[in-house]
């Protein structure tokens, strides 16, 4: 955005006159003692601002956006004036009209780079006299960044433009003319690259557009993701977007067939059960359970499009505090679920206690199959969600969250509406009881899961010891099944069938503990840190991605199940890949930059790419063919 030239000529009409001392002490209080002789001012603006551009130094994907940085350096005693938005917008400061104020625009060829918006810096408040009486304006001095963040073109190739910063400064006695200062800039735009990570500091929630409203980034880029080797790519725009919000509700309905839901359904289907005579009451239960799926989902999106910083949908568990206290909730409920003591709680407790049938347990029991869930985040939910998470629009995030939370209680709604589905489950005596125990005693098992993820966060290094006591836990519910089938029911029938079924959870639990509390070493994995992917890349190594976290149950199984195989080991041997695990179980992992450098707020994730950093395979559901595959693929030239 350019000054017109008459304002420009005014300005550099007005340092003059202040330089001749036609108007003196204008800026009194800004830097320098008054009464002090001040050496003749420079001539332009040029000579007391120097600036330094930071660009990418990898390809960018067509299309997409990245951000580049702009350092100021203001001389001592001199300032400039801030961009017109953050002037008007800082409270208890005054406003100069005929201020130069402080713009960038770019200029590249048709179809080139665009400039999406501005994230300024920190203004500083400085008083002063303009010919109004004293007042504070905000200027900015001393050193700061400028965040630019552009958009790359959908051709390929060397792509050039031109920023401009035009700035005016000025000093206690007065203003010297404004300079254009030019920051030439070339960018490499190759599809399949990966779109690099954002600096640190970048804000998108403080980005400014050219017409000085916030910019929103990202709402129309082209969403792509795959789902066991179907590939998607899905345009938001229009009737795209219903497209986004029907993969929003199936990947939220996905959820509750995940381990972490699973213990929660048989539990409210007993409920609804119980209230299956009154169709009315089990819908009005149905309808609390499911409001209290979707309350959960729209706070996390609240959270991910209002608060700096915050913007995976499972982060919560960075925070170890968070996790373990759930963990420790989640305890207390399983124990007196499963009936294994009794307690007299205050009155008020019954009336949120997820185990009676009330519109208040309905509600806590919602909350906690929804927040249950986040740790095995859904296939086709995490390329909705990040897009979300992305686009800098608050309505956009809290639709699309609010649509997973739709789609996760679709199941309940749908129960309770339809009563006569849930008649036949135990509603009371020695069968509702062991239901309830062994569910209470899976709960178990998932409140030692939590609180082990929430210890290793506050771990250097994650452990996986917490595995065995979980595996105890639902390896004793497969043995308690079996046992109390046999003495309750004298029938062979349900004998073999439930005795069976804790045979398998028996298995299952020892089977899978045994897999996750160790490394079978058939992967070589690398710790992942810059220096450690900037290495294997300079070796000309294909890379090999995997994010993970102990709190993340669809990782390991993914993990275990595809590539902790012979076959995937040995295709990444053939390829002289580089194995890097991206571990972000805690908050302090440098992993979550490098997530979001791949556009996911989620994970699982697994990427591989070429040494170039061309992405060959970039999924939160594969299969072993897909991964020795783009292996194959990416060791090609």
């Amino acid at each position: 955005m350019r000054v017109p030239a008459l304002r420009r000529g005014f300005a550099a009409l007005a340092a003059l006159l202040l330089t001749a001392g036609a108007v003196a002490q204008v800026m009194p209080g800004l830097g320098l003692s008054r009464g002090r002789k001040a050496a003749a001012p420079p001539s332009d603006s040029a000579s007391v601002v120097q600036v330094s551009l930071g660009v990418p130094t990898t390809p960018v994907p067509p299309g997409e956006d990245f951000v580049i940085t702009i350092d100021l350096t203001i001389d001592p005693g001199w300032h400039i004036w801030v961009h017109e938005t953050q002037s008007r917008a800082l409270p208890g400061t005054a406003v100069f009209e005929n201020a130069i104020f402080t713009t960038l625009s770019l200029q590249s060829g048709p179809g080139g780079l665009q400039l999406v918006g501005t994230q300024w810096p920190q203004p500083h408040t400085a008083k002063a006299d303009v010919g109004e009486g004293p007042a504070d304006y905000a200027v900015y001095e001393g050193s700061g960044r400028i965040f630019a963040r552009l958009q790359a073109p959908s051709i390929e190739g060397a792509i050039e433009g031109t920023l401009t910063l035009s700035v005016q400064a000025c000093n206690a006695t007065n203003c010297i003319a404004p300079s254009d200062l030019e920051l030439p800039l070339r960018i490499q735009v190759k599809a399949g690259a990966a779109a690099p990570p954002p600096p640190t500091g970048f804000d998108a929630s403080t980005l400014v557009g050219q017409g000085g409203s916030a910019a929103t980034p990202g709402a129309d880029a082209e969403i792509r993701f795959d789902f066991f080797g179907a590939e998607f790519k899905v345009d938001p725009r229009g009737f795209g977007l219903l497209l986004v919000l029907l993969v929003a509700f199936v990947g939220g309905a996905l959820l509750n067939f995940t381990p972490c839901v699973l213990p929660v359904i048989p539990l409210k289907i007993m409920s609804l059960s119980a209230a299956a005579g009154d169709r009315s009451r089990c819908l009005r239960l149905g309808a609390v359970m499911s409001a209290g799926v979707v309350f959960f989902w729209l706070g996390l999106g609240a959270l991910v499009g209002g608060i700096s910083g915050f913007t995976a949908a499972n982060q919560l568990f960075q925070y170890p505090a968070f996790t373990i206290a759930l963990g420790a909730f989640i305890a207390v409920m399983a124990v007196g679920m499963a009936g294994l003591f009794s307690v007299n709680l205050p009155q008020w407790v019954h009336g949120i206690e997820a185990s009676h049938e009330t519109p208040g347990g309905s509600f806590v029991m919602g909350l906690m199959t929804a927040v249950l869930s986040t740790p095995c985040t859904a296939p086709l939910m995490g390329a909705a969600a990040g897009w979300a998470a992305s686009s800098g629009s608050l309505a956009t995030v809290l639709g699309v969250f609010g649509t997973i939370g739709a789609g996760m209680a679709s199941p309940y709604l749908l129960l309770s509406a339809f009563p006569q589905m849930a008649r036949r489950m135990p509603r009371s005596g020695p069968a509702s009881d062991l239901v309830k125990q062994v569910m209470g005693l899976l709960l178990l098992a998932a409140a030692a899961f939590f609180v082990g993820a929430g210890i290793n966060g506050l771990l250097p290094t994650p452990s996986s010891a917490h595995w065995w006591v979980v595996g105890a836990i639902g390896a004793a519910a497969g043995v308690w099944l079996g046992w109390r089938t046999f003495r309750i029911t004298p029938r062979w029938a349900p004998r073999a069938v439930f005795g069976g079924l804790g045979a398998v959870v028996l298995a299952v639990s020892l089977g899978v503990t045994g897999s996750l509390a160790r490394d079978s070493g058939r992967i070589a994995w690398i710790p992942y840190s810059a220096e450690a992917l900037q290495r294997e890349q300079a070796a000309g190594r294909v890379v090999v991605l995997d994010f993970t976290a102990e709190w993340c149950l669809n990782c390991k199984a993914l993990e275990h199940a595809v590539l902790d195989t012979d076959r995937v080991a040995d295709a990444i041997r053939q390829a002289d890949g580089a194995a890097i695990k991206v571990d972000i179980t805690s908050r302090r992992s440098d992993g979550w930059d490098l997530l979001h450098r791949f556009d996911r707020v989620s994970i699982p994730l697994l990427v591989v790419q070429r040494a170039d950093g061309t992405i060959i395979l970039r999924s939160d559901a594969y299969t072993a063919d897909q991964v020795v595959t783009a292996l194959r693929q990416a060791r090609t030239p």
